[in-house]
């Protein structure tokens, strides 16, 4: 399927921005459809070389801020000089000097959660460098018994970290660790400093990203209502925008 047939007369999409614009992009539910497992994606063949355009038509000022795991968004974005901010921002790649140290779960945790996983089929517990996913989607009803794994082991923790809900989903994060803090450290240094950042999320966690845009002028556009809740929509409208700055159509 094209493009253009893709997005379809009836959804443009938001207004096309300016050559002067940094693009932070969210990874699952807006670059990739959502799946029954986080390991289960299926990953547009297309996607690689439209990071590459869009790279190339921004002067380079285009970033993946993600909750996923630094080595798993870079494999899935497929371009080895995008800078991604993984973890919700827990970890930026390539790194930027002055990041604060950030706790790791204590193994105790870990093996908490693959013992809750291993007792309810269709659960996963997933592993980060600064965190954990309890994930449910295929058992929803398994929602209150994560959360409570969770509540007790912050209990018996020092504060470092919280719980943070997802698409059926919930997650130990750093306290301070935010999407929104990856784009803070990313305006701050060329080639984003000076530009109008556009942060694009499907999800809560995505939020902190767009309020951080909000401060340099610029705004957050939500999968569910400016793309119709559809990834392949946004990706079409990414590829208007690398055509429109690049001179190839109106803005």
């Amino acid at each position: 399927m094209s493009e253009s047939n893709e997005a379809g007369p009836s959804l443009p999409g938001p207004p096309l921005p300016g050559p002067d614009t940094a693009l932070f992009l969210d990874m699952d539910g807006t670059l990739l459809d959502i799946a029954a497992r986080p390991d289960a994606v299926v990953v547009p063949e297309e996607l690689p070389g439209l990071l590459m355009r869009l790279q190339e038509a921004l002067g380079g000022a285009v970033a993946v801020v993600t909750g996923r795991g630094l080595s798993v968004a870079r494999g899935y974005a497929g371009v080895p000089d995008l800078p991604i901010g993984a973890e919700h921002g827990a970890v930026l790649d390539p790194a930027l000097p002055g990041a604060p140290p950030l706790p790791v779960p204590p193994s105790e945790w870990r093996r908490a959660a693959d013992e809750w996983a291993a007792a309810r089929p269709g659960t996963l517990a997933e592993h980060k460098t600064h965190g954990l996913v309890l994930h449910f989607r295929q058992r929803p009803e398994a929602e209150p018994e994560a959360l409570a794994l969770l509540r007790e082991l912050l209990a018996g923790g020092d504060g470092s970290f919280r719980i943070l809900p997802a698409h059926a989903a919930a997650e130990l994060r750093p306290v301070g660790a935010d999407k929104g803090g990856a784009v803070h450290r990313l305006m701050a240094v060329p080639p984003f400093t000076g530009r109008r950042p556009i942060f694009i999320g499907d999800d809560v966690t995505d939020e902190d990203g767009m309020a951080a845009c909000a401060q340099y002028g610029g705004y957050g556009l939500r999968v569910p209502d400016d793309f119709a809740g559809r990834p392949a929509l946004v990706r079409s409208w990414l590829a208007r925008v690398a055509n429109a700055v690049s001179g190839g159509e109106p803005g």
